[in-house]
């Protein structure tokens, strides 16, 4: 297998997912990597990290155990790391029809376009990336995540006193005109809060109309829906019913790790900057 064939009919393939300027180098960068971990992804974890993408697309171009619009796919750009195939010579080969081939073939990168297909890609790739500079044991230094936190918070306390000035001089000009614009409110506020009040109470009324006939119904501008009442599960009760069943445990989905970022409150952030990277 030839990865270089692989890399660029990925590059091909998510150019089509996403736009025309958008490759694997691309979508890795905004992933929120520094300098030193995208320098690695980009060199010696590339391939890896291609071979696992293909992977990610073949299951999701895979329904009931089929994955014939993968293989169209595949053979197409190359994603097999074997010289890409036309049209016709892939149809050949997977002994279908060249126009079902070429239907298939659009389908399959309308199923990668949606929005909730890209995020989850973007999610996928982020998650081989971290598995991949991991297996390489490019752990970061804790010294360096610390430097990293100290900078935040310096970033951060030069924005709030950017903001300060900025809300002191907007302050200013707002006090130039705000006797008029107390004026206008005093004018117009009977005004609007009669027309909410009045407003608020004719959707009430339309609301219980609409709960007492159990439909829909469209006017001219505005429309009132009626939906079901939303059925939901008991967590802690569901819990406790899989310790006595555990095969209930096979439908669960914990979703992947994430990180939050939270004010501590020690120290002084504008005093931070002297720390170093390591």
């Amino acid at each position: 297998m030839d990865v270089q064939i692989q890399l660029t009919g990925l590059n091909q393939f998510l150019a089509g997912m996403y736009d025309g300027d958008t490759s694997l180098d691309t979508l890795v960068a905004a992933l929120g990597f520094d300098a030193g971990q995208l320098t690695a992804l980009g060199g010696r974890h590339l391939p890896a990290i291609a071979g696992c993408l293909v992977e990610v697309i073949r299951r999701r171009l895979t329904w009931e155990e089929k994955d014939l619009w993968f293989r169209i796919i595949s053979r197409r750009l190359g994603l097999d790391g074997e010289p890409p195939a036309s049209l016709e010579a892939t149809a050949q080969t997977l002994n279908i029809d060249a126009a079902y081939a070429s239907y298939a073939e659009g389908e399959a990168l309308q199923k990668c376009r949606t929005k909730a297909a890209q995020e989850e890609f973007k999610k996928e790739l982020r998650r081989i990336a971290l598995e991949e500079l991991a297996k390489g044991g490019e752990k970061p230094a804790r010294e360096n995540v610390l430097w990293k936190l100290e900078r935040l918070a310096d970033l951060h306390a030069a924005a709030d006193l950017a903001r300060i000035d900025y809300e002191a001089r907007r302050a200013e000009v707002m006090k130039k005109v705000q006797d008029e614009l107390e004026a206008i409110e005093a004018e117009y506020k009977p005004v609007l809060d009669a027309a909410q009040a009045n407003a608020g109470a004719l959707e009430a009324e339309i609301k219980n109309d609409i709960l007492l006939r159990g439909e829909s119904l469209r006017g001219a501008m505005y429309q009132a829906i009626y939906m079901k009442g939303r059925v939901s599960w008991d967590a802690a009760g569901m819990n406790e019913y899989a310790r006595d069943h555990p095969e209930v445990l096979h439908f669960r989905r914990e979703g992947q790790p994430s990180v939050a970022l939270r004010v501590t409150g020690r120290g002084v952030a504008g005093e931070s900057g002297s720390a170093g990277q390591n």
